[in-house]
């Protein structure tokens, strides 16, 4: 005779309410790990990491408040204290199981303020590191390598990479963050997705930094000068990590 043995059943609710504190304890801690984005073996991990910090149920959802341009710079002191906290912990674990042996970047080259986040890209000569804040916290992704960028030169832009790609497997929200540099010559750079967003980018110190609430790949740039004039329009190659 075959028996089966009962099961107990879990109250719902006390799973919904236990996963959320897991959750707002987890999220409320900044991201440690910056050089994880740089090694595609934990990019899995990084990306998790991203989604619990960003997208957790209790956190503003960032894409609703999203406008395909910036909004007018606000304040960006707490975002640059609490950031600056973390890379002095990326600082002092450098060296320590692997871990880059360089300093995380501090110079701010470019930020991004849209909806109810805020991007810093910090950068030097060989590594760049991106720092966001929302209401609930900060968290970053960067890399590093052993040479210094090979000069722009006569071209209009470079090294445009997708830093973050990753949907939120509560809310199903997506988004999708672009770095990369541009010339002197260029006063605004307009993103075209395969999924048919127009996205302008914020610049700065010849960078530029953005992102868009959905999983469509970057398809091809509009650069403009100063005065508004069309420069170039080019399709994107882009890089991912």
């Amino acid at each position: 005779m075959n028996i089966t043995p009962d099961i107990p059943q879990l109250d719902p609710m006390r799973l919904q309410v236990r996963k959320h504190a897991l959750l707002n304890e987890i999220s409320s801690k900044p991201s440690r790990r910056w050089w994880r984005f740089a090694v595609p073996a934990t990019a899995l991990v990084a990306a998790v990491a991203v989604t619990l910090v960003l997208w957790t149920p209790t956190n503003q959802d960032a894409s609703a408040a999203w406008t395909a341009e910036p909004r007018a710079p606000g304040d960006l002191a707490p975002v640059l204290a609490e950031c600056g906290k973390t890379l002095d912990q990326h600082d002092a674990e450098r060296g320590v199981e692997g871990r880059p042996v360089w300093p995380a970047p501090r110079e701010v080259s470019a930020t991004d303020q849209r909806g109810s986040m805020t991007m810093v890209l910090f950068t030097d000569p060989r590594s760049d590191l991106l720092c966001w804040g929302t209401p609930n916290g900060v968290g970053t992704g960067g890399r590093g390598g052993a040479e210094e960028r090979e000069p722009l030169g006569d071209r209009l832009f470079a090294d445009f990479t997708v830093r973050i790609g990753m949907t939120d497997v509560y809310s199903r929200n997506s988004m999708k963050v672009l770095t990369g540099r541009v010339s002197p010559k260029v006063g605004k750079v307009v993103i075209g997705t395969e999924d048919g967003l127009e996205v302008t980018a914020s610049i700065g110190n010849g960078w530029i930094v953005t992102w868009w609430p959905s999983l469509g790949e970057p398809k091809q740039v509009k650069l403009y000068d100063g005065a508004g004039g069309l420069l170039e329009t080019a399709p994107i190659p882009v890089k991912s990590r």
